[in-house]
C-alpha cells in the first residue's frame, strides 16, 4: 500500500509545473499578425525579385560592375538619413495608413523601371522606390506588439526573423527564376505586384498603433526625436543592449563586405560560393530563433545575447586561412550565435517602451545599426587591402565582440532583474 502512494506524490509535481512549450507558429491564430506577417512574405519575395532584376538591368545598360554596385547601394542610404524622421511619423498617423501608403507608392514606382532608358533613370527610380523603405519598417515594427498579446512577443518577433532569414537565403533564387522566365525588364511587374498585394493585406488589420496627429511644424520633430531618444539612451537596459546589437554588427557587416574577396581569392571558388556561405549563416540564425522562441522565458537573455560577441570573436578563425568546408560550418555557427540579438532586442524594446514611442525607437535603432553597418563594411574592406581578407574579417570579429561585451556588462544586473517572472518594469516615462 505504501509503494502506489509514493509514486502518485513523486508524479504531482512533474504535473503541477509542467508548462506547454510556447508555440512559434501559434501567434498566427491572431488574424491582424497573420496578415500582417503574409504582407511582409510576399513583400520580401518582391523586393528581391527587384534586387536581381535592377542589377542585370543596370548591367545590361551599362555593361560596368561599378554601375551595379552604385545602383544597389544607392537604396541603403535613406536608413540611417530618414530611419529616424520615419520613426516621428509613425507615432503620430495610424501606422496601417503609412504602410500601405508607402506600399502603394513602390509598387507604382518599381513599375516604372521597365520605361527607363538610361542607367541615370534607374538610379533616380530605383533610390526614390527605397525612400519608402525605412518608412515602412518602424510602422510595421512598432505595430506588431499590439497585435499579440504580451506573453507572445518572442514568438512574433521569432517568426518574422526567421521568415526574413528564409527568405534571404532563398529569396536570390526566387530573383533569379523570375528574371529567367520573363526578363529583367517584366520581373519589375512582379515586384510591384507583391507591393500591392502586401496593401492589400495591411488594409484589413484592425489595429491602428498610437495617432497623436501629425507634426506641425519641425519643433515639433524635434520634440519628438529628442523624447524617443530620451526614452531608448535613458533606460540603462535598453541603451546598453541596443549599443551591442549595432556594435557587434561592426564585424557581421565587415565579414560580409570582405568575405566575397575571400572566397574569389583565398578559396579560388566563384561567386556562387559566397551566396552559399551567406545562406549557412541566415540558416543559422533562422534556426536558432526557433529554438530560443520554443524555450520561451526559460532562456536567460543576458547569456543569449553575449552568445553574439562569441559569435563574432569566433571570426577570428578567418585569420588562419580555412577552406571552404569549416568556413561553411563557422558561418552557421556565427549566424546561430547572432539569432539572440536577432530576437531578444526587438523583443526588450516592445516591451519595455510604450506604444506611443516604440515607431521612434526603432526608426533610431534601424538609423543606428546602419551606420555601424557601414562602418563595419567599409573599415574591414579597407583593411582587407592592407592585410588580406581573411586577417581583415578576424580583426573586425575581434574588435567588435570585445566593445560588445564592453557596452553589455553594465546591463548585466538589469538583463537578469527583466528575466526574473514578475519583474518587468511598467512602461517608462520620457525624461
Amino acid at each position: 500500500m505504501v509503494a502506489p502512494d509514493r509514486l502518485r506524490l513523486r508524479r504531482a509535481p512533474t504535473l503541477v509545473s509542467a508548462e506547454p512549450k510556447p508555440s512559434v507558429l501559434g501567434v498566427l491564430a491572431h488574424r491582424d499578425f497573420r496578415r500582417l506577417w503574409l504582407a511582409d512574405v510576399v513583400s520580401d519575395a518582391g523586393s528581391f525579385i527587384t534586387f536581381i532584376a535592377l542589377a542585370v538591368y543596370v548591367y545590361e545598360l551599362t555593361g560596368e560592375a561599378f554601375a551595379v554596385g552604385l545602383a544597389l547601394g544607392l537604396r541603403a542610404i535613406p536608413w540611417f538619413t530618414l530611419g529616424p524622421i520615419a520613426g516621428v511619423i509613425a507615432d503620430r498617423v495610424d501606422r496601417r495608413v503609412m504602410m500601405v501608403v508607402c506600399d502603394v507608392a513602390r509598387a507604382a514606382l518599381v513599375a516604372l523601371l521597365p520605361f527607363t532608358d538610361t542607367a541615370g533613370q534607374a538610379y533616380a527610380i530605383s533610390f526614390a522606390s527605397g525612400l519608402f523603405g525605412p518608412v515602412f519598417r518602424p510602422a510595421r515594427r512598432a505595430l506588431v506588439p499590439t497585435l499579440v498579446p504580451r506573453e507572445q512577443f518572442v514568438q512574433a518577433v521569432a517568426l518574422g526573423e526567421v521568415t526574413h532569414q528564409v527568405m534571404h537565403t532563398i529569396g536570390p533564387a526566387l530573383g533569379g527564376l523570375a528574371v529567367l522566365a520573363v526578363g529583367a525588364r517584366n520581373a519589375f511587374f512582379l515586384d510591384s505586384g507583391t507591393f500591392l498585394l502586401s496593401a492589400v493585406l495591411v488594409m484589413g488589420v484592425a489595429a491602428r498603433g498610437s495617432v497623436r496627429g501629425r507634426p506641425t511644424s519641425l519643433d515639433d520633430v524635434r520634440r519628438d526625436l529628442a523624447e524617443g531618444g530620451r526614452f531608448l539612451f535613458g533606460d540603462r537596459l535598453l541603451r546598453s543592449i541596443v549599443l551591442f546589437d549595432s556594435v557587434v554588427l561592426l564585424g557581421y557587416a565587415g565579414t560580409f563586405a570582405a568575405m566575397v574577396v575571400y572566397v574569389r581569392e583565398t578559396l579560388g571558388r566563384s561567386a556562387g560560393t559566397y551566396g552559399v556561405l551567406l545562406g549557412a549563416s541566415g540558416l543559422g540564425t533562422a534556426l536558432g530563433a526557433m529554438l530560443l522562441a520554443r524555450r520561451g522565458k526559460r532562456v536567460p537573455r543576458g547569456p543569449a545575447l553575449g552568445a553574439a560577441a562569441v559569435g563574432s570573436a569566433a571570426l577570428g578563425f578567418l585569420a588562419l586561412g580555412p577552406g571552404f568546408w569549416p568556413l561553411l560550418v563557422l558561418m552557421f555557427f556565427v549566424g546561430a550565435t547572432f539569432s539572440g540579438t536577432a530576437l531578444y532586442v526587438e523583443t526588450t524594446v516592445a516591451e519595455r517602451v510604450p506604444d506611443v514611442a516604440r515607431g521612434r525607437v526603432f526608426g533610431l535603432m534601424a538609423a543606428l545599426a546602419e551606420v555601424f553597418d557601414l562602418i563595419g563594411a567599409l573599415g574591414v574592406t579597407a583593411l582587407a587591402d592592407g592585410i588580406g581578407p581573411g586577417s581583415a574579417i578576424a580583426v573586425g570579429g575581434i574588435v567588435a565582440a570585445g566593445l560588445g561585451l564592453a557596452v553589455l556588462a553594465p546591463a548585466a544586473r538589469a538583463l537578469r532583474a527583466h528575466d526574473r517572472p514578475g519583474t518587468g518594469p511598467p512602461d517608462p516615462a520620457p525624461g
